[in-house]
């Protein structure tokens, strides 16, 4: 198992590794080995897709009804609600089967959500989703006439300077540089619930890993395409700080656009997570006893949190090759005493 951290208060920003990349060969992680970011990947669809909304190429406040006529109750969700969690879809990520020999189509994981879950009205409370970020990919393609991936870099990655992140389910990218991701499927217990709101499993492994308590290589598990704009990214901590503190110094977005993604909250709660207010792909969490604002991404033997405190000006940014499908367990959660200790050091030194 590894791990990478990169953190910086304004100055030079500094980073550092540990464990394996590679545990049958013995690679050490080093600094510019690529981690799957999982969900991690929203913050950036997100602003690639309030950039198109400040070059004026789309409305936030547009229905979608205009990219989807077939899709149901359209005409009552906005392109904001497809990123702030408000579009009341229906879920497909704990559906969607691991096949990892199975290439998914953006429609197809959509047509999963439909099959699968029930539709809410718009509006509501925030319920996480992932089909409204596979939605607005689908919307940047269609408005920016180029991939997903390929608007990303373009509107996103190249202003800041950013040269270890891709987004393989649309573009090319250095596989060899990846980190191998190492994943725990204990067998349940015997009153184990079954449902992710409970805990249960939240990705169907069966056929593909078995129940054991030794961690197995599920690095090739999940294929990019099944992620897609919800989590297909992967990245060093290095990049992910400086997106951030490319977001918060406003060097990508103006204010007005930059409020979409970090002003307009409404109080949220999911399961596992310490995310509680949610803007468009940005989440307020506590960490150290302090208010930090960024994401955390969860994906089949992957875990990744980036987080900025725009009072002490730290931006702090963690990944690790093993987790679990548990949410409650050892998901994005085993992060967090981590990440607590982290900037407990940084901000008294």
């Amino acid at each position: 198992m590894g791990a990478s951290l990169a953190y910086s208060t304004g100055a030079a920003p500094a980073a550092l590794t540990a464990g394996l990349a590679d545990r049958e060969h013995g690679v050490a992680v080093s600094l510019d080995r690529l981690f799957k970011i999982g969900s991690c990947t929203k913050t950036f669809v997100a602003a690639a897709l309030v950039k198109l909304a400040q070059e004026g190429r789309l409305d936030l406040g547009a229905p979608i009804v205009g990219w989807f006529p077939d899709l149901p109750g359209a005409k009552d969700i906005s392109v904001r609600q497809l990123i702030n969690h408000r579009s009341g879809l229906p879920e497909f990520e704990y559906y969607i089967p691991m096949d990892p020999s199975r290439q998914w189509t953006p429609q197809q994981l959509v047509d999963i959500a439909f099959a699968s879950d029930k539709q809410k009205a718009p509006g509501g409370a925030a319920v996480y989703n992932n089909t409204g970020y596979v939605l607005a990919g689908m919307v940047i393609e269609a408005v920016s006439g180029q991939s997903l991936g390929g608007y990303v870099r373009s509107a996103v990655l190249q202003p800041l300077g950013l040269k270890n992140t891709w987004s393989p389910a649309t573009e090319a990218f250095p596989e060899k540089s990846m980190v191998r991701g190492y994943y725990h499927r204990p067998p349940p217990a015997a009153n184990a619930p079954a449902d992710i709101a409970s805990g249960g499993e939240m990705w169907r492994m069966d056929g593909v890993l078995p129940y054991s308590d030794e961690l197995q290589d599920s690095s090739d598990s999940f294929p990019f395409s099944a992620a897609y704009g919800c989590g297909d990214m992967v990245s060093t901590p290095s990049d992910m700080v400086a997106f951030m503190r490319g977001l918060f110094s406003g060097k990508l977005l103006s204010p007005p656009l930059f409020a979409e993604m970090f002003e307009h909250r409404v109080p949220a709660s999911f399961p596992g997570t310490r995310m509680r207010e949610t803007g468009a792909g940005m989440f307020q969490s506590t960490y150290a006893n302090r208010a930090f604002y960024g994401h955390q991404g969860s994906i089949p033997g992957y875990v990744a949190v980036m987080l900025h405190d725009p009072i002490s000006e730290l931006t702090i940014a963690m990944t690790s090759n093993v987790g679990s499908g548990n949410r409650l367990s050892f998901q994005a959660s085993g992060l967090h005493p981590v990440v607590d200790e982290a900037i407990q050091i940084i901000l008294e030194n």
